[in-house]
């Protein structure tokens, strides 16, 4: 009987318990970390849609079954998984998160940092995001070791000039390739792509990074891979940011006369207005324009971000919209551009089948000024700008007649200013960009080992631009047939629209078998590809002169002058082009690591391309690389060296674009054929030809490259860092071969026996200072440094010498674009004249080309990089970025232009002038106004200048709302940022902007500072 009871009982309470597991119940409990409680932490209940957060105190509450699992987590923590039972009361500690391995690009795959034998650098979404620039790339200054990224305009959304480890070539493209999401593209894109849209961006510098990309990787890959969602918990992040700033002109060190002591000048020199006014009139003067505060403005910008995240079991996405606007410091110019991207990534439930979709589009309507940089005084708001009689009111300027009146009523080209005056309100540029990229991948895993794959993808670029200037304009009826005279006053009609399109379709399609098997201690990883690329351009350009100034509309056609038989002026100016350029490579790979200590990678790629003959189209390039993880020996154990890796590479590229300029300039004209171009007038007013010889054995510039290098990590990870050694020649540099005069030219463009070396060091460095995580409080120190030197060889011709200009050799054994002058000494006492050294070192005021010698100095940097620091305490964080270049020098034209006498009278100039040499005033530096040798600065290096500088590039505080403020809130996230950029410069550079990637400078448009305040919220 009590056995009978005891199994009834039994019984019961199994069925109750069984009952009360099976019962919904409320759950509570409170998620904390060592600092204590955490709000806003995710409290899901795996497998359903039930979901919380816990609150300013920590605490959560939530529905659930006993036997259900939640997963609790927050950013920058390892997930708790707790199961519940019979309890009601879940307390947890989160971790902070374990830190994931850094994922890097080894040719057309992506390893982890510790098994790569590459040197490759990185930066992430975190440096690149609201920053006020419209091209990335200006973004990326000073943060990668061996990169020089120059900008040298500030015209928004300009390409900025990008050099890996030196120029490698004479005449050849050195563009880096560039890659987005798996497809290769070119450095015009970033104007069309949205910053805040990437995730990372790296750059492969070496030949075992580089070689898989065969001809296209001569000058280094920069991959960029934009944002996407997450596999895993199904949930929902949006994001908007919005920045508002002000951009502005960077203070140059030129020292401008006044109107008065211009006035004065000219009385002295004799010449101009001043000297048709007495002392007293000069003095009771009362104009004194600033030009440059007349052509440049202080520009406005604004940014706004929306995106969406989507994280799910099976399936992610990243959609994003954004609009981003900037007005140019100088007048009329700016860019508008609105992207959109959806990225959608998804997986089979057993994960054997993956694909993505990237989707991007762009519009962009730029308005830019073609003349900047030129010496058209009529056409370069900058020359007026730098340039302008300060003596001139703007306030006389009464239209286009009057300037014409004025131009030719005044001295010289005094009215410049008026002149440019008149096209700012008679002439427009405008450029308008549609750009609709799609990258598709998909791969399927045949077995554990063996996956296939595919990447097929496309852009479409459709580019229109409107050039109109406007009848009966100054520079219209300048031009004229009936010049001065305007169409209705017995004028011919007169003024010009351009109407340019172009379409451009690019195309890759990439095909790879992946193997990775590991057998106990070795890891062996083979994958073979067939790749093929495609691009292709149509362009058309009509050009009507003749508009007549009453029914005129810009781009439509109203307003044409219709041809006449008397005047075949009127006549549309029409012209069309189209060109293709096709590769087809294939190139595989073998990986083979032993027990994560060591490791060793070949690759082997041979590419077909359509730029030279079929005889020499075909090239073969390979690279091998090692590694040894030092870090997993042995003798290691227990030291402070957390990563320490030795790793080298060996590997040769080739670069077909042997011509600079786009990707179809090799082939506008082919280099290969002799072309000949019907002429008129060539002898006795008949039919003619012109010729451009080819050289029918062209083919590939080729780039062998070795580095070494080592990575570490110290410290439990405070101090990290990377070191390379490299050294890159390249070969069969294409440059002008003499020939025979016979053969009806004296030089032909061929390969050639020149070389061009570029070896140097590389260092990139970052350091904890600071990291208690009790306080919240971190600070690092981050920066890198790069030198680089040069060497030219292999010149055959001219006594191993090519000269460019007049002041610029190459010379085998010496560096490349080497600076050839003759040195400038100062002023003769006695006379004022120019004083030089001579060849034989001899002071004199006469020279030849004889005397001049090399300087050892370059347009191109030998040392370059970065440093700043990054702070956080408390939720207020700070970040300031320094870029550096050194020993890096260019001519400064517009300096000689203040200082040139001969503008006395029509242009402003330096007050150094008014120090100018006189009978009583010997002691100086600046010759007499009157030197007769004054044409002799063109072959010296007087105004040869030092143009190394330290600019602040970036400077950011800000304060993010700590969480516990937001946990009632739907904001998850929230930040406020007051940040500015070219904030300051350090340099010797008189100018505006010492940043340039030219020889010399003449009337360029500067870098602006920036100033911007921004908000970024999550929800």
């Amino acid at each position: 009987m009590r056995s009978k009871f005891k199994w009834i009982f039994t019984l019961l309470l199994a069925l109750s318990m069984q009952f009360s597991f099976a019962q919904e119940k409320t759950v509570t409990g409170v998620v904390s970390d060592k600092t204590g409680p955490v709000p806003g932490a995710n409290v899901v209940v795996k497998g359903t849609t039930r979901s919380t957060q816990t609150d300013f105190d920590g605490k959560y509450s939530i529905k659930a079954k006993a036997g259900e699992v939640l997963v609790i987590s927050f950013v920058g923590m390892t997930d708790k998984v707790v199961t519940v039972g019979a309890a009601n009361n879940y307390s947890v500690t989160l971790e902070d998160g374990v830190k994931l391995e850094e994922v890097v690009v080894q040719g057309y795959r992506s390893i982890t940092k510790k098994s790569a034998v590459t040197s490759v650098a990185r930066v992430d979404s975190k440096t690149i995001e609201n920053r006020p620039n419209a091209n990335v790339m200006n973004t990326l200054q000073g943060q990668l070791a061996g990169v020089n990224i120059t900008t040298g305009t500030g015209q928004p959304g300009a390409k900025a000039t990008v050099i890996i480890r030196g120029v490698g070539s004479f005449q050849a493209n050195s563009d880096p390739l560039y890659v987005i999401d798996g497809f290769p593209s070119n450095s015009d894109n970033f104007r069309s792509i949205n910053p805040n849209d990437i995730e990372s961006v790296q750059v492969l510098k070496d030949a075992a990074a580089t070689s898989e990309y065969g001809s296209r990787g001569t000058n280094g890959v920069i991959v960029i891979k934009t944002k996407s969602g997450s596999f895993g918990e199904a949930k929902t992040t949006f994001r908007y940011s919005s920045q508002y700033g002000l951009t502005e002109l960077q203070t140059p060190k030129y020292d401008f006369v006044n109107s008065r002591q211009l006035l004065g000048l000219e009385k002295s020199f004799g010449s101009g207005l001043g000297s048709t006014l007495t002392d007293a009139e000069i003095a009771a003067y009362d104009v004194d324009t600033d030009w440059v505060d007349f052509f440049f403005r202080r520009g406005q910008s604004s940014t706004h971000n929306f995106s969406i995240e989507n994280n799910g079991k099976n399936v992610n996405s990243f959609t994003s919209v954004s609009y981003f606007k900037q007005e140019g410091t100088l007048e009329t110019t700016g860019l508008q551009r609105f992207t959109i991207r959806n990225n959608l990534s998804g997986k089979s439930n057993n994960g054997k089948f993956n694909y993505s979709v990237n989707i991007g589009f762009g519009y962009s309507k730029n308005n830019e000024d073609p003349s900047i940089g030129t010496s058209g005084v009529n056409r370069n708001y900058i020359l007026g700008a730098y340039l302008g009689a300060p003596y001139l009111d703007p306030d006389r300027y009464q239209g286009s007649v009057w300037t014409f009146d004025e131009f030719n009523n005044t001295p010289g080209l005094l009215a410049t200013p008026y002149m440019l005056m008149d096209k700012l309100v008679t002439y427009r540029n405008l450029v308008e960009e549609s750009r609709l990229n799609v990258a598709t991948e998909t791969s399927y895993k045949l077995t554990d080992a063996l996956t296939l794959r595919m990447r097929t993808s496309a852009e479409s670029l459709t580019t229109f631009r409107n050039q109109v200037e406007f009848p009966n304009s100054f520079n219209a009826i300048l031009f004229s047939n009936t010049p001065g005279i305007t169409s209705f006053d017995g004028g011919a009609f007169n003024g010009f629209e351009d109407i340019q399109n172009r379409r451009e379709f690019i195309f890759n399609n990439l095909y790879q078998v992946d193997y990775t098997k590991k057998f106990g201690k070795h890891k062996i990883g083979v994958n073979a590809n067939a790749e093929y690329n495609f691009s292709t351009f149509q362009a058309d350009n009509q050009r009507q002169r003749g508009l007549n100034p009453q029914t005129f509309v810009p781009n439509t056609g109203a307003g044409y002058v219709a041809d006449t038989a008397a005047n075949d002026w009127y006549v549309p100016q029409i012209s069309a082009g189209r060109s293709e350029v096709a590769y087809i490579s294939y190139f595989g790979s073998l990986d083979y690591d032993f027990a994560d200590k060591f490791g060793i990678v070949g690759s082997l790629r041979t590419d077909r391309v359509s730029y030279f003959s079929a005889e020499n189209q075909s090239d073969v390039f390979w690279s091998v690389g090692g590694r040894w993880n030092i870090d997993k020996e042995a003798f290691m154990d227990g030291s402070f060296v957390e990563v320490l890796k030795l790793r080298g590479s060996i590997g040769t590229v080739g670069n077909a674009r042997i011509v600079d300029g786009t990707i179809y300039a090799p082939i506008l004209p082919v280099r290969y054929l002799d072309i000949y171009q019907p002429t008129n007038n060539t002898y006795n007013g008949g039919l003619g030809y012109n010729i451009n010889f080819g050289f029918p054995e062209l083919k590939w510039e080729y780039t062998e490259q070795y580095n070494i290098g080592i990575d570490f990590e110290l410290f439990k990870g405070r101090l990290t860092g990377t070191y390379d050694y490299y050294n890159r020649v390249t070969r069969d540099m294409y440059i002008a071969q003499p020939v025979t005069p016979t053969s009806g030219t004296t030089a032909v463009q061929r390969n050639s026996a020149a070389s061009l070396t570029n070896f140097g060091h590389e260092i990139q460095l970052s350091y904890d200072l600071i990291r208690n995580d009790a306080n919240k409080m971190k600070l690092t120190i981050r920066g890198n440094a790069a030198h680089n030197t040069n060497e030219v060889n292999g010149i055959i011709s001219n006594n191993g010498r090519i000269q460019e200009g007049t002041v610029v050799v190459n010379d085998n054994g010496g560096m490349f674009r080497e600076y050839f002058t003759v040195p400038y000494v100062g002023v003769n006492p006695v006379n004022g004249e120019l004083l030089f050294l001579d060849i034989n070192n001899n002071v004199t005021e006469d020279v030849t080309a004889a005397d001049q010698r090399k300087t050892g100095k370059s347009y191109l940097p030998k040392w370059q990089g970065g440093f700043g620091f990054d702070f956080e305490y408390q939720g207020f964080f700070a970040s300031t970025t320094f870029t550096f270049v050194t020993d890096v020098w260019r001519f400064d034209t517009d300096f000689e232009s203040l200082l040139d006498p001969t503008n006395i009278s029509q242009f402003t100039v330096d007050t150094n002038l008014l120090n100018a040499w006189t009978p009583t005033n010997t002691n100086t530096n600046i010759p007499s106004l009157s030197a007769s040798n004054i044409g002799l600065d063109d072959l010296s290096d007087r105004f040869l200048s030092d143009a190394s500088y330290l600019r602040l590039r970036n400077l950011q505080i800000g304060y993010r709302v700590p969480k516990k403020f937001l946990s009632k809130t739907f904001i998850s996230d929230l930040s406020i940022t007051l940040q500015g950029e070219n904030l300051v410069n350090f340099t010797k550079w008189r100018g505006y902007d010492p940043e340039s990637p030219r020889l010399e400078d003449l009337y360029q448009y500067p870098t602006p500072k920036i100033y911007t305040f921004g908000v970024d919220v999550k929800f």
